[in-house]
C-alpha cells in the first residue's frame, strides 16, 4: 500500500466503535500467537533463548512470513517486525532503483541482502494493541508483500 493510501485504508478498515472499545492486549509473543490463530493463520512460536529474541513463523499461502520480536524484557516486547525474502538475481541492474522507489512510495521497507530481496514492516506493541488493529496491519503487510513480489524483476 503506498503512503497516500495507507492512512485512508486504516481508517476505513477499522470501525471507530470497534477501535474505541476493542480489548487492549498485552505485548507478549504468546498473545500474538492467539491473535493470529483466531484470525485463521497457522502461527508457530519460536520462544528464543538468552541470545535470540522470540519469533513466530506464519504460513501464508505459498509464503512463510517471520515475525521477529524486539525490545523484549520479562516476556513483554516493544515491537514486532514482519519479514519475508525472495531470491533474486544479484546482477539485476533494475533491482537497486526498484528498491529505492519502493522505499520512497510504500511504508514497508525493502532491502537487498546476500540471500535476496526482503520486505519488512514493523508494528509497535508497546502499551498494548487491539486484535482488530493488529490483524488489519498484518493483512496490509501481506498485500504489500504480494505487490512487492510482483514488482521484483
Amino acid at each position: 500500500m503506498n503512503k497516500t493510501l495507507w492512512p485512508a485504508l486504516t481508517l476505513l478498515t477499522l470501525s471507530p466503535a470497534l477501535a474505541a472499545t476493542g480489548e487492549v492486549l498485552d505485548a507478549t509473543p504468546a498473545t500474538l500467537v492467539q491473535v493470529l490463530r483466531s484470525a485463521g493463520y497457522q502461527p508457530t512460536l519460536k520462544p528464543g533463548d538468552a541470545k535470540t529474541s522470540p519469533s513466530i513463523q506464519v504460513g501464508s499461502g505459498e509464503d512463510t512470513v517471520w515475525l521477529y520480536f524486539s525490545g523484549c524484557k520479562a516476556g513483554v516486547c516493544t515491537r514486532v517486525t514482519a519479514s519475508n525474502g525472495f531470491e533474486v538475481g544479484q546482477d539485476s541492474a533494475e533491482l537497486g532503483p526498484m528498491l529505492a522507489k519502493w522505499n520512497a512510495d510504500w511504508y514497508t521497507q525493502a532491502y537487498l541482502d546476500k540471500d535476496g530481496a526482503y520486505l519488512d514492516g514493523t508494528y509497535l506493541l508497546q502499551g498494548g494493541y487491539t486484535r482488530a488493529n493488529f490483524v488489519a496491519w498484518f493483512k496490509t503487510y501481506l498485500n504489500e508483500l504480494a505487490e512487492f513480489e510482483n514488482t521484483l524483476p
